[in-house]
């Protein structure tokens, strides 16, 4: 490259908000589990803007989500020695990250040195001190706790987390468990399965990690009112269901080509209910009925007019059915993932 090439190419003028548009996209994709596109957006953002908080910290989320927990670690590590982006979410993450690496002796010197320092956040000190707390208990007894020992129990505070705390200490709480022994993290997940006031969407993720171990025995889940008991050897995973597939086939011919962004927003809709609601089916299995009512429930999300008749007319269903089942999306996307 010359130097007038050199100039010429660093008198380029980006479009104006193209960084915060690449971050959007991002985290769309990362609400929709598109981890590998959330990692590219942000990547790009970054590329442009290099200290863009809401990009690193994206990076790190779309990194956890690939289970690339070291990556993530130097990103937020980087973040907080930095100042960059709010201190104490990146520092919950961060924490989060150290736990799950099993990096419980840094934990701990980092929390109590924070704490002698300065004052919690009071939506922050219970869930910190916890995990200070658990943290400690690993420290003291590591060694016992890698024993594969039948009778071995893990932590009451951790099982106090997982059964009493907020969703996302419960989130942590079973990340942490499932580095623990199968008959340990199955033991400990029994009773959260059973409580229907617990997260349907906590439910969904201890079934698939509980498919991950090649667990075989039965397992009872109480979810949105219903109690049945679940095959885990025979769990199909969410995400491959030739039933949602066939679905989302159904609207991208109407939506893909003529409305990208509906389509998008009506795919992410559809894996989120289907995560929420797994491994219970929807009813009725009809694609054409939930592909209507997902184009319906886009089409309201983005205050669009369309009419609703000619959406049903569209994929030739019954009008009420359509209705009943965007209801339906709408009620579980709003219980499932209001935390």
């Amino acid at each position: 490259m010359n130097e007038e090439q050199k100039n010429n190419k660093e008198k380029v003028v980006l479009f104006p908000g193209v960084v915060e548009k690449l971050v959007t996209k991002g985290m769309d994709a990362l609400k929709g589990k598109n981890f590998s596109d959330a990692h590219s957006y942000f990547d790009q953002s970054l590329q442009i803007e290099p200290d863009h908080p809401q990009a690193r910290f994206g990076l790190a989320l779309s990194l956890i989500e690939q289970s690339r927990l070291e990556e993530a670690k130097e990103i937020t590590e980087k973040m907080l020695k930095e100042d960059i982006g709010n201190y104490f979410d990146i520092l919950q993450v961060h924490i989060s990250l150290l736990v799950q690496l099993g990096q419980y002796n840094e934990v701990v010197v980092m929390l109590e040195g924070i704490m002698e320092e300065e004052k919690l956040p009071a939506n922050l000190a219970e869930s910190l001190y916890h995990l200070l707390h658990f943290s400690r208990q690993m420290v003291d007894g590591e060694t016992k706790i890698e024993m594969d020992d039948e009778a071995k129990k893990p932590p009451n505070e951790l099982l106090h987390m997982l059964n009493y705390g907020s969703p996302d200490k419960q989130w942590l709480a079973i990340q942490m468990l499932g580095k623990m022994p199968t008959h340990v993290f199955v033991d400990s997940i029994k009773e959260f399965l059973l409580n229907d006031e617990n997260d349907p969407v906590l439910k969904s993720i201890i079934l698939q990690l509980l498919k991950e171990k090649n667990v075989e025995e039965q397992m009872e889940v109480h979810k949105f009112g219903k109690k049945y008991k679940v095959n885990i050897l025979n769990l199909e995973d969410v995400f491959h269901e030739k039933f949602g597939k066939n679905t989302l086939e159904l609207v991208a011919n109407k939506l893909e080509s003529q409305n990208p962004s509906l389509y998008e927003a009506a795919s992410q809709v559809w894996w989120h209910y289907l995560f929420a609601l797994y491994p219970i089916s929807p009813e009725p299995l009809n694609p054409s009925i939930w592909a209507a009512a997902l184009h319906k429930t886009a089409v309201q999300l983005f205050g669009l007019e369309d009419d609703v008749l000619e959406i049903a007319s569209e994929y030739n269903v019954d009008f009420d059915e359509m209705l009943s089942c965007a209801d339906t999306i709408i009620k579980i996307e709003q219980e499932a993932f209001k935390s």
